[in-house]
């Protein structure tokens, strides 16, 4: 059975987190700009990962007190997402190249080679290539 799975951040500006993930290798998948002509929302891709990225509204007004509440705790609190892909180490060289912050360098571990970044709303990406999945 094949299963893909994306996920969607909630961010401060979707224009600035996809320069951020384009700049990492990531391609554009698609995108909605709003009345100001932002990006409102957008997806990312490597390979068959996808990120989504939405922009929360700048009037709470607009907003229900539920999504207000929950997009009001601090953007990547406690969120760590990975990404599998074969090729890690080139990711970490964009990664070094960009000045991306690196919470942990390029190391082998138990589950397999793996570094992790912070992304510029504070969410955690891990980009990892498992032991023996890509052998």
């Amino acid at each position: 059975m094949k299963a893909e799975l994306s996920v969607m951040l909630n961010v401060q500006d979707v224009d600035r987190s996809v320069k951020f993930y384009r700049s990492l290798g990531f391609d554009l998948r698609w995108e909605t700009k709003g009345e100001d002509r932002h990006l409102d929302y957008a997806g990312v891709g490597i390979g068959d990962a996808v990120i989504a990225l939405g922009r929360i509204p700048k009037n709470p007004r607009t907003m229900s007190k539920d999504y207000a509440d929950w997009v009001s705790t601090p953007l990547g609190a406690g969120v760590m997402i990975t990404v599998e892909l074969q090729g890690v180490e080139e990711v970490y060289e964009l990664a070094q190249r960009m000045k991306t912050p690196i919470d942990s360098p390029l190391s082998e571990r138990l589950y397999g080679t793996a570094f992790m970044i912070n992304d510029p709303d504070g969410y955690v990406v891990r980009f990892l290539r498992p032991k023996g999945v890509y052998a």
